[in-house]
């Protein structure tokens, strides 16, 4: 295989985020769920100021044990493969080790999206290893500059920033690989230009970490912060040193979401009121899992849930289904409903969608 043919492979691969990548893909042909999002709980160390999390999210909610329990019950009978734990942070809960041993027990595979803090205490960060066999840990780390990071997140930026690293250093101490880890960073107004790439730059170069490079929509604690909102200037800006950082050389490129259409397109998402979602964004969803099982709940809304109409391709569709990349993105599902209110529509903050190639 040649060299761009290489660079293709890593850029889906990457938009992916799972490592069984050709999984992912198979799981999309067929339209069903490989990954279940849990968001556990609303508690978070670390006090993002632009937090898509409810604005009540001071008031820290915890998705039951005994809901979770039949959900990766359900999951698993479905032949979903992996369990993306959400919060907030999943290990601000104090059940997390224990609901992630079930979800093992049956079959799947853990992810953890955490804020990277809890990992600072090192017999976190040696359960976190054990039990993401064969998947991936996510830290959140927007910026390497204190001053920048104040402003975005509560509390002491110097020691949290130093806490997150140190989180790094023991996943790693405890034999998770680098690329099995992904540094999730939110891009915000004050990150722009330099400051992102030279983040960027540092977990895709120096640690050899996955950067996944997300957007700040408008919902939660954003609702407070239109400042914070980059242009879409600023976001091709972004997405362009992305590519070039992370995935040199390959034509191929996501929009303004870090993921690609395959990792969208078979993930959906039980909020910690236990409201199915086809995003952990998307704040409004389709039915409770209290009122009717999982396996039934996406029987019902497979298409709503799974944006079944983002895959056919006409003069109605989307212009993000008939874009260039459109073999790898379809813009952010999440934007386009928070924007246009049309989770289908073309996404507003991609700068193809506006025009601006």
């Amino acid at each position: 295989m040649n060299d761009e043919g290489r660079n293709v492979d890593t850029a889906i691969t990457r938009g992916c985020l799972h490592p069984a990548a050709g999984d992912v893909m198979r799981y999309f042909e067929e339209e069903r769920v490989y990954s279940l999002q849990i968001e556990s709980t609303l508690a978070c160390p670390q006090g993002c100021r632009y937090c898509y999390a409810p604005p009540d999210a001071g008031q820290v909610r915890e998705l039951p044990a005994a809901d979770i329990a039949a959900v990766l019950t359900s999951a698993a009978a479905m032949g979903v493969r992996v369990v993306d734990w959400l919060g907030g942070d999943p290990l601000a809960r104090g059940d997390w080790h224990d609901l992630a041993l079930q979800a093992r027990d049956l079959g799947l595979v853990n992810n953890i999206w955490s804020s990277g803090i809890p990992l600072a205490d090192p017999s976190i960060a040696e359960q976190a290893v054990a039990v993401t066999e064969g998947g991936f840990i996510s830290v959140h780390l927007d910026t390497l500059d204190p001053a920048i990071y104040a402003r975005l997140h509560d509390g002491d930026a110097r020691e949290k920033i130093r806490a997150i690293c140190r989180g790094i250093e023991n996943l790693q101490a405890f034999g998770k690989p680098a690329s099995e880890l992904v540094n999730c960073i939110t891009f915000t107004r004050p990150l722009a230009g330099s400051d992102l790439a030279r983040t960027m730059r540092y977990f895709c170069e120096e640690l050899g970490m996955t950067v996944c490079l997300t957007q700040m929509c408008t919902v939660g604690g954003a609702c407070s912060r239109p400042e914070w909102v980059p242009t879409v200037a600023e976001i091709r800006d972004a997405c362009r040193a992305r590519d070039a950082i992370c995935c040199p050389g390959s034509p191929r490129s996501f929009g303004t979401m870090d993921v690609d259409k395959f990792y969208c397109g078979t993930a959906i998402c039980v909020t910690v009121d236990g409201d199915i979602t086809p995003c952990s964004v998307i704040r409004e969803g389709f039915k409770n899992i209290r009122d009717r099982t999982l396996c039934e709940i996406v029987t019902d809304h497979r298409d709503e849930l799974l944006f079944s109409g983002m895959r056919r391709k006409g003069p109605s569709s989307s212009a993000c289904a008939r874009c260039e990349q459109n073999s790898v993105c379809w813009g952010c599902r999440a934007m386009a409903y928070y924007e246009t209110g049309d989770p289908l529509g073309p996404d507003p903050k991609c700068w193809r969608a506006a025009g601006g190639r």
